[in-house]
């Protein structure tokens, strides 16, 4: 893809196995707008820092690591956060995300992971490596994260719609609690195809509320324009 442009930063996504897509644009606004007053986070599986550039943008005060296995994507969120004004606040830790020990528990913890466990590999390893889930799976992300949050920290994280029973069960095991969760929609009459998670070590009440994120008519929707509007630069 190269250079995407946002409203406040660009990220140039060209050595990164997996490019920029709307599932962790849709994450990112949707946790980082909820937590502004967040002071440490993570982004694990960071690619090319879009999430953790995000989280930059809206959590003004926030200490955020970008966490990333593969060299190419580590240099490219390097870069990316470099050439933002936030540069002060963005780290990146290059390495195996199980191998990493915070300092601070992070107040957030939010990951766009590798969603396929089938089919066949891309020939080109960045790839392979980001699209399937090798390294780092829902079960090891949600194991480790439960370890490392704050007391009221939080766990945000995107999959597929059909994940929805492995992830339940897998949060379950660890003791971490659903707070809320967005299903996501590609048009109203269609059924959901991504799912929003928010998962804490408290327990309470929990929301879920569906997107979608087109009108019937084919035309962007309200509720995404609303969403992302501090992000894109149009829709």
């Amino acid at each position: 893809m190269g250079v995407f442009k946002f409203r406040q930063f660009d990220v140039d996504d060209s050595g990164c196995g997996m490019k920029i897509c709307s599932d962790s644009v849709l994450l990112g606004a949707w946790v980082a707008r909820e937590y502004r007053d967040a002071r440490t986070v993570a982004d694990v599986g960071a690619g090319s820092g879009v999430l953790a550039l995000i989280c930059a943008q809206y959590m003004t005060s926030a200490k955020i690591t970008a966490l990333e296995l593969e060299h190419d994507a580590a240099q490219a969120c390097r870069a990316n956060f470099a050439a933002t004004p936030w540069a002060d606040r963005l780290s990146v830790c290059e390495g195996d995300f199980a191998a990493w020990s915070p300092k601070t528990p992070p107040d957030v913890i939010i990951s766009n992971p590798p969603y396929f466990t089938t089919g066949e590999r891309s020939a080109d390893l960045s790839r392979a490596g980001a699209r399937h889930q090798s390294s780092l799976s829902y079960k090891s992300l949600i194991a480790k994260a439960a370890g490392w949050l704050a007391d009221d920290g939080r766990l945000a994280l995107v999959s597929p719609a059909d994940f929805e029973p492995h992830i339940v069960f897998e949060a379950e095991m660890t003791g971490l609690k659903l707070r809320r969760c967005l299903f996501i929609k590609t048009s109203p009459a269609k059924p959901p195809t991504r799912i929003l998670w928010d998962f804490a070590r408290r327990d309470g009440a929990c929301t879920s509320e569906t997107l979608a994120m087109r009108d019937s008519d084919g035309s962007i929707s309200d509720e995404y324009r609303l969403l992302t509007s501090e992000l894109y630069l149009k829709l």
